[in-house]
C-alpha cells in the first residue's frame, strides 16, 4: 500500500502540477514554492543549530464544471549543521484527490482531519505543538491517509482514515464560526498501533480562537489514552502583530499516567519575530516549569533560540 501511494501521489501530483499544462489551460490555479531556513540556539548551555530546506508544488487542474482535480508535492531535507551526520530528507506531502459541491476528498500524505483543531494552538515559530505527536491519527500529517472536507457557510467538518499497514485509524473534527472573530471546535481521533507497536492509542479535544485585527487568542484542550497511559493536555497561544513585528507566548502542558514521566510536557515559551517581505528574523525563550529541566528529558528543557527563513 504504501508503495502503491507514494507511486500514485507522485504521478498524478505531477500531472496536475506541470508548468505545460498551466499554460494551456486558463481555469487551472499552480504554485512553486519553497523555503530554506536555519536555526540554533542553547539547550541545556549544548549549542545546537540546524538546517531545512523545503521545495513544493501544487495545483487544481479543472476536469468539468462538478470536478476540479487537486494535487501536491512537498519535499523536505533537515538536518543538523553540526553534525557528522547526514541530512535526511523525506516527503511531506504527496496526495492527489477532487474538490466537487459536496466536499474535497484526497488520498496520500496529508493532514488528519484534526490537524485543522491543533493547527489553533501550534502556531509559533518554534515552540509549539508538542502536545500532539504521540497519537499518530492527531499528529499533523500521516501517510496512506484519506481525507475529506467540507465547508458550508459558518461549518468546517474534517474525517480521516489512516491505513497505512500497521498504523491504522482515523479521526473526525467539526468546527464552527460563532462569530466574525470567534470560533470553536472539537475533534476525535483514534489510532490502533501505536509508534513502536504500542497499543491503541485516542484522544478527545476542544479547541477555540479568538481573533481581532492583530491580535490572536487560541486554546486547546486534549484527553485520552497514549502509550498505554491515560493523559491530560493544554496547549495556549496567543500574539500580536504590530508593523513587520510579532510578539508571541505559548504554553504547552501535557501529564501522563507514565512512572518515567517521559510524555509529559510542561513549558512556557516566548518569541519575536521580524518580517522583511519573505525574509522571517526570529526568536524565542522557553522557560521548562518541570522539575526535572535537563536536556535529558527533551522537551522540558531551558532553551534559547534564534533563527532566520526565507521563503521564495
Amino acid at each position: 500500500m504504501n508503495n502503491i501511494n507514494k507511486a500514485l501521489s507522485f504521478t498524478l501530483a505531477t500531472l496536475v502540477s506541470t508548468s505545460a499544462l498551466a499554460d494551456t489551460i486558463d481555469t487551472d490555479d499552480f504554485s512553486f514554492g519553497g523555503r530554506v531556513e536555519g536555526w540554533g540556539g542553547l539547550v541545556d548551555s549544548s549549542y545546537e543549530d540546524n538546517l531545512r530546506v523545503r521545495l513544493n508544488g501544487q495545483g487544481k487542474h479543472q476536469i468539468n464544471d462538478a470536478i476540479t482535480a487537486v494535487g501536491k508535492l512537498e519535499f523536505e531535507a533537515t538536518g543538523m549543521q553540526s553534525s557528522s551526520d547526514k541530512i535526511s530528507d523525506y516527503t511531506r506531502y504527496a496526495y492527489v484527490g477532487g474538490e466537487t459541491a459536496y466536499g474535497t476528498l484526497t488520498y496520500g500524505t496529508q493532514d488528519n482531519a484534526v490537524t485543522y483543531l491543533t493547527d489553533f494552538t501550534d502556531m509559533a515559530e518554534i515552540f509549539s505543538g508538542y502536545t500532539n505527536t504521540g497519537i499518530v491519527a492527531s499528529d499533523d500529517r500521516a501517510e496512506d491517509t484519506i481525507l475529506y472536507s467540507l465547508t458550508k457557510g459558518d461549518f468546517k467538518f474534517n474525517a480521516s482514515a489512516n491505513l497505512k499497514g500497521n498504523v491504522s485509524g482515523g479521526g473526525v473534527m467539526l468546527a464552527y464560526q460563532l462569530r466574525k472573530d470567534i470560533e470553536v471546535s472539537a475533534g476525535y481521533a483514534k489510532t490502533e498501533t501505536m509508534w513502536y507497536n504500542k497499543s491503541s492509542s485516542d484522544v478527545y479535544m476542544l479547541g477555540a480562537r479568538y481573533t481581532k485585527d492583530s491580535f490572536l487568542l487560541s486554546g486547546l484542550v486534549q484527553q485520552g489514552t497514549i502509550y498505554d497511559a491515560d493523559f491530560d493536555a493544554v496547549d495556549a497561544f496567543a500574539s500580536y502583530e504590530f508593523g513587520q513585528n510579532k510578539v508571541s507566548v505559548s504554553y504547552n502542558y501535557l501529564s501522563a499516567d507514565d512512572k518515567r514521566h517521559l510524555l509529559d510536557v510542561n513549558f512556557i515559551a516566548f518569541e519575536y519575530g521580524r518580517y522583511i517581505g519573505d525574509l522571517a528574523l526570529y526568536t524565542g525563550y522557553k522557560v521548562a516549569l518541570s522539575k526535572d529541566t535537563s536536556a535529558s528529558t527533551g522537551t522540558n528543557a531551558d532553551e534559547f533560540m534564534l533563527g532566520a527563513r526565507y521563503s521564495f
